[in-house]
């Protein structure tokens, strides 16, 4: 099977050095309106969280963040047109751009949804079958062309309760075809970073790979990095049935069958009931009382230093369009406890979390052209390396980003003063 992981470079360090370039220039000016909303459940009254947000009849969109607030820009040409709101479980809200604009916050209620079972074949029991048949979908129910995606990413790392890196940037992917082997490609077209690593601190944190894993998660894409060649080595069980934009999907576990010691996955799978296309999927590294599961995410590490893993969680989201399915989200974030072998037996060993996610805010099919070879960003890069620093919010223009939670924008205010931007 394929391993999955995120790669973590520990080094010995005593300060840390923010690069000094320049910031990449604005290049569109063009007239957008900024919309903001709190997604909540009818029934529950709490937030619905990662519920995707687009304009209809356009591929404008985003996601709400963990506290269940948005942000989204669109066009100007946009004014007349209408958001539709989807998550797990609620009917699919319609709302006029034109009532958002100048409304901050409005607080926007979803209706539960309710499943007609003659609207779909009732099934229980062994999900093995539907999973393999949904395997054998995937080049029909997903795009046989490459398109390009607009992206925006971010990646932290945080100490205990305590942010000491944040990482944004818009990036461009080159989407391969679900046909093809091909690779997904991605380059980074602006960035921020920021970083208050303590001198005291005796690691210095390096983030590798965390861009191009989040792409990896595109489990239709690459299959093999969790169901090897058929899912053989799972136990599938069919739970129950949900809807999801407005139509039935199958909700089936998964976990490693008895007796097998490799360290694999398990959660839950979402299958559009009628296409078998993977909707969403929700899983974890089962990485928990396992003393070799360090080694699968550090690849260095000072001799004196233990590393026990806490978790390792992954969500991908997918969004229709034309009766295919796109990559819509991914979001990681892995957790585990930095002990040196000669300070109080563990008792002070600090947590340290590590999250990346990516959003696909626009898509389109013209002018689809790989990159060139030195601007792809590598398996290896450490995307901190690769971003600018600046301070001016204006730099992102018209460009969609995920809202930030409630912990994540104290952090940012922190941070501020870390943030500037260069000028050559």
């Amino acid at each position: 099977m394929k391993a999955f992981s995120l790669t973590l470079l520990f080094l010995l360090c005593a300060t840390v050095t923010i690069l000094n370039a320049a910031a990449l220039q604005q290049k569109n000016d063009s007239t957008y309106y900024l919309l903001r909303g709190r997604v909540l459940g009818e029934d529950t009254r709490e937030p619905l969280v990662y519920a995707g947000v687009s304009v209809i009849n356009s591929n404008i969109s985003t996601i709400t963040n963990q506290d269940g607030y948005f942000s989204i820009k669109v066009p100007e040409s946009a004014k007349n047109s209408q958001l539709i709101i989807r998550h797990l479980g609620y009917r699919n809200k319609v709302i006029p751009v034109i009532t958002l604009i100048d409304r901050l916050n409005d607080y926007i209620m979803m209706q539960p949804s309710s499943i007609l079972l003659e609207e779909v074949e009732v099934v229980s029991g062994d999900g093995g079958p539907l999973v393999r048949e949904a395997l054998l979908r995937i080049p029909d129910n997903y795009p046989d062309v490459p398109n390009m995606m607009i992206a925006f990413y971010r990646e932290s790392i945080k100490k205990r309760n305590t942010y000491i890196s944040l990482v944004e940037a818009v990036v461009d992917i080159y989407k391969a075809s679900y046909r093809s082997f091909e690779n997904d490609q991605a380059r980074i077209y602006m960035g921020r970073k920021a970083t208050d690593i303590s001198p005291r601190d005796t690691i210095l944190l390096k983030f590798q790979g965390g861009l191009t894993d989040a792409l990896l998660l595109d489990i239709a894409k690459n299959p093999e990095v969790v169901f090897g060649k058929e899912g053989e080595e799972y136990l599938f069980t069919i739970e129950n049935i949900v809807s999801f934009n407005d139509k039935p999907n199958y909700v089936i576990s998964f976990l490693p069958r008895p007796g097998i010691e490799d360290i694999l996955f398990r959660g839950k799978i979402y299958l559009d009931a009628k296409s078998l296309a993977f909707t969403r999927m929700e899983f974890n590294m089962n990485v928990e009382n396992r003393k070799d599961a360090a080694n699968i995410f550090i690849k260095k590490k000072p001799l004196k230093m233990k590393v026990d893993m806490n978790y390792a969680k992954y969500i991908v989201d997918y969004i229709e369009k034309d009766d295919k399915w796109y990559f819509n989200h991914s979001r990681t974030d892995v957790a585990f406890k930095v002990n040196w072998s000669n300070r109080f037996f563990g008792l002070f060993a600090p947590m340290y979390t590590i999250s990346s996610e990516i959003a696909i805010t626009d898509r389109y099919t013209d002018d689809v052209v790989k990159f060139p070879r030195n601007e792809r960003i590598r398996s290896t890069d450490v995307i901190a390396e690769k971003v600018e620093d600046f301070q001016n919010s204006d730099f992102w223009g018209e460009y969609n980003v995920i809202e930030p939670d409630e912990e994540i924008s104290t952090a940012i205010k922190k941070l501020s003063g870390k943030l500037r931007r260069r000028q050559q």
